[in-house]
């Protein structure tokens, strides 16, 4: 019978092999990663430039024949490096874990090193991924990158002198026209897409404000007569969807007004330090186009020697013999950057 160091020795567990399935376990982040909101790419190094175009469509005046071209104005790009964070989690495989210790469910099955380093890999891909979604909402939420220790990582609209559109949409007020502050917003997020077309928009609410919005007179009027009033009588808040063979997200659940689908994301993540923070802030929400090209999620490639110069993955996984040959020394990374191309697209909302 093959001892342990024969079993992690194997192919099976070797960078490639443990990359491989780290990255093939199912999705369990939240509603920004299930919708496909933002595009992976990974990059070669540690840093990614990112140019902001002041480029502005402008419409030409006719010439005569013959005659000299009108002079292009280009407006100037204004760049900036941002080095990409890293995220590495470590754990351990014993053998004293696997000692005596029998499979969940099993009443003969002892369990093994394949069993329990599958186990560890999917509760640290689980943080990685919490990560990374708490990541990508800061994009939403003032364009602040923070990690789990509250340090700002990115911060696109003060490094670029952008300010965030935010509308009130004074759903205290009964007589507020709600369909019409959708409209102003949708027309602000269309216009700052500068011709890229978007095939729906989409608002991530705190509970608050989820709650205001619905329950608001206009709201419920334009309602009551639809459909025999049904979607007064449902919860339609969650994010669930289908994706199309384009990788575009189609039906996605949701309350939808004004050609807009509202989803109250709800819940709190722990920090690094013990502190309960709102997935989103009370009295918020935030809306963004889907299916564009102006949401990216860079990665950069792992400190290995394997990985050097390579293109970036979301998560990898190595591992490697503890002293005395007491067990297996197992880590997972995930090395992401994620931003916003164009910052303007993003409109925040409140409730006064």
């Amino acid at each position: 019978m093959p001892n342990i160091l024969d079993v992690f020795n194997s192919n099976q567990f070797g960078l490639v092999a443990l990359t491989d399935l780290v990255n093939d376990f199912p999705p369990q982040y939240g509603s920004l990663g299930a919708l496909g909101l933002f595009t992976d790419e990974g990059v070669a190094q540690r840093t990614v430039v990112v140019d902001f175009d002041g480029t502005t469509l402008q419409l030409l005046p006719q010439t005569p024949w013959g005659g000299p071209g009108v002079a292009n104005k280009s407006a100037l790009a204004r760049s900036r490096g941002y080095a990409i964070p890293h995220f590495p989690i470590l754990d351990s495989v014993l053998a004293s874990d696997m000692q005596g210790r029998r499979m969940p469910g099993k009443s003969d099955a002892m369990q093994d090193a394949q069993y329990l380093l599958a186990r560890k890999m999917m509760e640290m891909r689980k943080k990685l991924e919490q990560t990374l979604e708490w990541m990508r909402l800061g994009v939403l939420k003032a364009g602040l990158v923070k990690d789990g220790l509250g340090s700002t990582i990115l911060d696109i609209y003060g490094d670029f002198g952008i300010t965030q559109a935010s509308t009130s949409f004074a759903l205290a007020t009964a007589t507020t026209d709600v369909l019409g502050k959708i409209a102003g917003v949708k027309r602000a997020s269309i216009a700052a897409l500068r011709g890229e077309i978007s095939g729906q928009f989409l608002v991530l609410c705190s509970d608050t404000f989820y709650d205001a919005l619905v329950s608001h007179p206009n709201v419920q009027k334009a309602f009551q007569f639809w459909n025999n009033g049904q979607a007064l009588n449902q919860d339609l808040s969650s994010a669930n969807g289908r994706v199309n063979s384009q990788g575009v997200f189609n039906n996605i659940e949701g309350f939808k007004f004004g050609g807009v689908t509202f989803i109250n994301y709800t819940g709190a993540v722990t920090d690094s330090s013990g502190n309960s923070q709102l997935m989103i802030d009370a009295g918020s929400a935030y809306l963004f186009p889907m299916g564009t090209s102006v949401f990216r999620t860079f990665y950069a490639p792992a400190d290995y020697m394997e990985t050097v110069n390579t293109q970036g993955l979301p998560f990898y996984a190595k591992q490697r013999p503890m002293d005395f040959d007491k067990g297996i020394q197992v880590e997972c990374q995930s090395n992401p950057l994620p931003i916003c191309l164009k910052p303007a697209v993003i409109q925040k909302l409140t409730i006064a």
